[in-house]
């Protein structure tokens, strides 16, 4: 309507223990008084957003970080022993309506079973999307907890899966069936998922990316250089996941000096969020004020 403020959605990227830092930026956005009406993510990024579509906010962020489970997380998978018992199981002729997948080197149960904790007993407040990718077709999947068209997001009653499926990087974690589908990382198709909250008719779209091409580069092995050539691949496709576009602000944290792999960085990651939100807040304030 003329006169409203602008339907507004924030879409969060994936970036492992580094999405900590989508903590401090929605609650440094809240702190300048943006909230949005719609929330997408994608990996990680799909947590953070569910559990703030719960009703989590800066304080429960806090409590979560200083309570996260790190390595008890880790239920370690067979990745060789599972492979040989599914050839076998292929050679004896059993079927069963998803294909019978060798297990990750991390079987993703005890992360599911986290994440159902977190949710338990809390009810949605804003729209959430969970972007997966579905390793049977390749296609990406928009998960929704809200009744939606069809052809447009998938419903469902277990978001818990629908992001560890999110969340499941390839080798890594296990996929995860759900509702028909074999989930694994969403951010192998969408990195930043703007263009569902494009599909939804945001007005505004603010993306949260938390991947940069590092600028430092110096090839010593083959090893290098087929890092470098996926970095290459990964920025191409979160370009075209964020086309510059009027109705787009790109808020992108300098997390160079955190380690993906470092559970103690997390609580700095939240504060290199917040320190990203702060620096462009007048330009923020400016976009959500433009027609």
């Amino acid at each position: 309507m003329p006169g409203s403020k602008p339907f507004l959605g924030i879409a969060l990227s994936g970036g492992t223990l580094k999405a900590a830092a989508h903590a401090g930026v929605l609650a440094a956005l809240e702190r300048i008084g943006v909230q949005p009406d719609a929330i997408a993510g994608t990996s990680a990024g799909s947590l953070v957003s569910a559990l703030y579509a719960h009703g989590y906010r800066t304080e429960a962020f806090h409590k979560l970080l200083l309570a996260f489970p790190g390595f008890k997380l880790i239920d370690y998978g067979f990745p060789v022993w599972s492979s040989l018992w599914t050839l076998a199981k292929a050679q004896i002729g059993f079927k069963s309506p998803l294909p019978t997948v060798p297990a990750g080197l991390i079987q993703g149960k005890k992360f599911t079973m986290y994440i159902q904790r977190l949710l338990s007993g809390r009810r949605l407040q804003i729209p959430l999307y969970v972007v997966a990718t579905d390793l049977l077709s390749g296609h990406p999947v928009v998960f929704s907890a809200l009744q939606q068209r069809a052809d447009t997001f998938a419903t469902t009653s277990d978001l818990a899966r629908a992001i560890a499926g999110s969340c499941a990087l390839p080798g890594v974690f296990s996929p995860v069936p759900l509702d028909g589908y074999l989930l694994v990382d969403g951010a192998m198709r969408h990195y930043v998922p703007v263009s569902v909250l494009e599909r939804i008719g945001c007005d505004k779209i603010i993306a949260v990316n938390l991947y940069r091409l590092p600028s430092r580069y110096e090839p010593r092995t083959f090893v290098d250089v087929l890092a470098r050539s996926f970095d290459i691949l990964l920025r191409e496709s979160i370009d075209n996941d964020m086309a510059p576009s009027s109705r787009l602000f790109v808020v992108e944290p300098d997390m160079s000096r955190v380690r993906w792999r470092t559970f103690r960085q997390m609580s700095e990651c939240v504060k290199l969020g917040e320190q990203a939100v702060y620096e462009q807040a007048d330009q923020i304030r400016a976009f959500l004020q433009n027609e």
